[in-house]
């Protein structure tokens, strides 16, 4: 009886370990999914509490959820494909212009965002460029009109982004320029997450204070994420080569985008994560299209 009972103990404990794994397992993957939920609300203008469930109250914990910001951009990415995909797919004029096609995919992501990031970009020029001191710049780049600097870099990402994704529409098709676009979804999230990361907020009650700041667990699990998928999603397509070349461009928008914002206000502000994420993704673009195999 007695070696009965001690054969059934390790059994016993083995069941424990497993069950004890697969809760553990289960419970992260319902804070990813909070996470990700939190994030999309944030970052979107889609009804996030109607379509996918509960959203947390105010601010999400962005220490912890900004992990998912390359996640939100690809699924961003995804959706605002859906037009251009689409009436690819039904014209009986084939194959439509590939300007009307990047047309349609950047004005998408922008009913998507709300034009959250070109907002932050245009702020931040209007800012940076048009005061002398950091409380002036800080005090421009909450102003809500539009100056010149403002003006001229929302032109010029809009611009270059356009003729980025038509070129890629023009010579690789709407499937496959479709696939760099996604990359460049995600990996753009990148200096967002960077300059988060690395800069204090500028303002002691803005917005970017109170969120906080990502733990370097989330910065790193965000960083490798949109990697990683980035390369999946590029190198087959673009060669091992263009898809380095792109991340070496996100990578350095990512560092200069450090040293630009600590130069003007010593620190980070939302609306400089929002112009971040406009700068790694026309860096993304152009190291792509410099290095990338002929379509």
């Amino acid at each position: 009886m007695s070696d009965s009972k001690n054969h059934d103990e390790p059994t016993s404990d083995k069941n424990t370990g497993f069950f004890d794994m697969l809760d553990r397992v289960q419970r992260d993957a319902r804070h990813w999914l909070h996470d990700f939920r939190d994030c999309l609300a944030f970052f979107s203008r889609i009804p996030v509490a109607t379509l996918f469930g509960p959203v947390s109250d105010g601010l999400p914990d962005f220490e912890r959820a900004s992990r998912t910001l390359p996640l939100v951009g690809l699924l961003l990415g995804l959706l605002s494909l859906v037009p251009a995909t689409l009436f690819d797919a039904i014209a009986l004029t084939a194959p439509l212009p590939p300007m009307l096609l990047a047309g349609l995919t950047l004005a998408t992501m922008a009913l998507l965002t709300g034009g959250l990031h070109e907002d932050g970009l245009a702020d931040m020029a209007d800012g940076f460029g048009g005061g002398h001191t950091i409380e002036r710049k800080i005090e421009i780049m909450k102003d809500s009109r539009l100056g010149s600097f403002g003006a001229l870099a929302l032109l010029f990402s809009v611009l270059i982004r356009f003729s980025i994704l038509s070129y890629l529409f023009e010579n690789y098709g709407v499937w496959t320029g479709g696939v760099a676009f996604l990359a460049s979804s995600m990996v753009s999230r990148v200096p967002m997450l960077h300059v988060w990361y690395t800069l204090p907020a500028a303002r002691l009650h803005g917005l970017s204070s109170v969120a906080g700041q990502p733990t370097t667990s989330s910065y790193g699990i965000g960083v490798a994420f949109a990697a990683i998928v980035t390369g999946c999603l590029i190198v087959p397509y673009f060669g091992l080569v263009a898809a380095l070349s792109a991340f070496v461009g996100v990578v350095c928008a990512s560092g200069y985008m450090v040293w630009l914002s600590k130069r003007h206000i010593r620190g980070q502000t939302g609306d400089v994560l929002g112009g971040s994420q406009q700068i790694g993704e026309i860096a993304f673009g152009v190291g792509l299209l410099l290095l990338a195999s002929a379509g």
